[in-house]
């Protein structure tokens, strides 16, 4: 049944992210549709539209002949409430259709905080939240995303779940469900089973590890360079292109960097042809050159410097998310800013060599300092550094490092140039699963409390710097959430039945402490470290990566030794035995 908000729009704030008829959007007609999935983003639709995986999904599992895939996001609080009074179900973008009207609703989770809102949704939706108290008249529920590598908080409310690269696998569930047209729930679920990625609780649990599903050719996914260009605008309102996936630098703290290898480069021309599809079908003067480490691309040179020559005269603007910390780095933003000059982001992640070190990130205080002066050299006035405190093997002294190092960038760069800012953002380390320091204990609200104030402190008077601390609610949260086990699933349902949602925009804290202690979870148990020896909750999930390579990493951690850089000497982390072209995927080893 199709919902009519016609009335309400004008009475919500931003009305424009509900019509759902922006350009490049697509439209069915049902009559030839045999299989339908919404796609739902738990968050609002500034943030869920700047997703580059919707974007990819979109594109490519709506050229099913036959399949229909639609969008929904949270409504903002105000939308909510005239839900509710006005007994509106949770519907779809496109076509204004319930979700419970659907074959499949999928959610797109890649932030622990925002499982409360899946339950928000189904609530919404008049579906139940138990995947046991479903019938045949209720849609699968299903998740993907990067928190899917630890599936098992979330078991009890999804049907499957999909680990991993999404393109191939989720265009075969596609083809699957158009095949599987009026078949039951239990027979759609046989059907896939098999599939690499595709976990589902009540069949594989105890019974199976599921193998991350991993597309080893990028170049072979199906194009998505129709884009939809919203009516309003989002968070990173720009095209954006994946110009390669994986990271080969090996940082110990870095959940992506294990999960997503091998890397994978798009040929230079697959890039270029993208590129020129996306900006003709969008009109969008900037894009985005999206990947983990987008400086370590092999041809990123030619690429920008053929964007260049190809747009010189439409104003074309490059952004890079991601650079190293190196005088190419300064060199490519040089050459991709067109004279602007905004700001500088740098990721040293940590203040003291020795830490580092520990965490494998491969550069030391000189690269830091002629990349820091390179750039205000270049013309850059305001500079950011992310760093994390928290990691294993901390000390007091480790933290105050970031001090240290920010002031001495302010005296050397504030000696080229007088008006130089620089802000130190500072996150609060959460161990996260499948990384060498998964078993280690993350920091209590007391602890982060007592460092923050030391930074606090120590930058106190320092011109020219300040420094810019992540809440920690959010990072003690996300601890409680990102390692969880079956036991997490009644806390998540706990804080939502209490009030919990939109963490990202309210605080709920008391309202998730007072869940822990109605469910029984101790501090000790979510955050505390934990066992070697012991299976992990998320040792369901086969990402390619053997526990040896972790604990190998974690000793090399303790003893701050270095790892080298998979494009230049394999650490036989295990990838080879799933991907045998492990290495070779790169443009310069192709």
């Amino acid at each position: 049944m199709k919902v009519n908000i016609d009335k309400f729009l004008m009475s919500v704030e931003k009305p424009a992210q509900y019509l759902g008829n922006e350009i490049n959007s697509c439209h069915k007609n049902l009559e030839d549709i045999k299989g339908r999935m919404c796609l739902f983003f738990p968050d609002i639709y500034e943030v869920g539209m700047s997703n580059l995986g919707i974007r990819i999904l979109y594109s490519v599992m709506n050229k099913v002949d036959g399949f229909y895939l639609e969008r929904g996001f949270s409504p903002m609080e105000d939308m909510e409430n005239v839900m509710r009074e006005n007994n509106i179900p949770m519907f779809s973008l496109e076509t204004k259709t319930e979700l419970k009207d659907f074959h499949v609703v999928g959610f797109s989770l890649s932030y622990e905080m925002s499982y409360p809102n899946i339950l928000n949704a189904l609530e919404m939706a008049n579906i139940p939240l138990h995947v046991e108290d479903r019938t045949e008249e209720h849609p699968l529920i299903m998740a993907g995303g990067t928190c899917m590598m630890n599936p098992v908080p979330l078991e009890k409310f999804l049907d499957f779940i999909v680990i991993g690269d999404g393109e191939e696998v989720m265009v075969k569930i596609a083809e699957t469900l158009v095949k599987m047209a009026g078949k039951t729930r239990d027979e759609k679920l046989q059907a896939i089973k098999d599939f690499d990625g595709v976990y589902i609780p009540k069949l594989h649990k105890g019974q199976k590890r599921v193998k991350r599903a991993i597309l080893e050719n990028i170049d072979d996914s199906k194009m998505y360079e129709k884009q939809i260009v919203p009516f309003m605008q989002i968070v990173h309102d720009r095209a954006s292109v994946e110009i390669q996936r994986g990271c080969t630098r090996g940082c110990r703290f870095c959940q992506a960097g294990m999960v997503y290898r091998p890397v994978r480069e798009r040929s230079l021309e697959g890039n270029i042809d993208l590129i020129t599809k996306m900006l003709e079908s969008t009109g969008y003067s900037e894009i985005s050159l999206s990947s983990l480490s987008s400086s370590d691309y092999t041809a990123i040179m030619p690429l920008i410097e053929g964007l260049q020559e190809k747009y010189k005269d439409k104003n074309l603007s490059v952004s890079l998310p991601s650079l190293r910390m190196n005088t190419h780095s300064v060199k490519v933003a040089e050459d991709i800013s067109g004279g602007k000059r905004t700001g500088f982001t740098f990721a040293p992640e940590a203040g003291s060599q020795r830490m580092r070190d520990i965490i494998n990130k491969g550069v030391n205080e000189e690269d830091i300092l002629s990349t820091a002066k390179a750039a205000v050299e270049a013309g850059w006035d305001n500079l950011k550094f992310y760093f994390m405190i928290g990691l294993p093997f901390e000390t007091d002294e480790d933290v105050l490092g970031i001090y240290e190092l920010v002031k001495k960038v302010a005296w050397q760069c504030r000696a080229i140039r007088k008006r130089v800012n620089i802000t130190a953002s500072v996150s609060n380390f959460v161990p996260k699963p499948h990384t060498p320091f998964q078993w280690h204990e993350q920091m209590n609200m007391e602890e982060m409390r007592r460092k923050h104030d030391l930074l606090k402190e120590a930058f106190r008077g320092l011109k020219g710097a300040c420094v810019k601390i992540h809440d920690p609610k959010k990072s003690y949260l996300e601890g409680l959430i990102s390692r969880g086990n079956e036991k997490t699933g009644e806390l998540i349902e706990t804080a939502f039945k209490n009030g919990a949602k939109l963490d990202d925009f309210k605080d709920n804290f008391d309202i998730w402490m007072n869940a822990m202690e109605e469910v029984g979870i101790t501090e000790k148990e979510t955050l505390g470290s934990r066992n070697m020896e012991e299976d992990m909750p998320w040792d369901v999930v086969d990402t390619g990566i053997s526990k040896e390579f972790y604990l190998r990493e974690l000793k090399k951690a303790e003893e701050e030794a270095l790892t080298p850089d998979c494009r230049t000497q394999c650490a036989g982390c295990g990838m080879k035995g799933r991907i045998s072209k492990c290495g070779s995927l790169t443009l310069d080893k192709k």
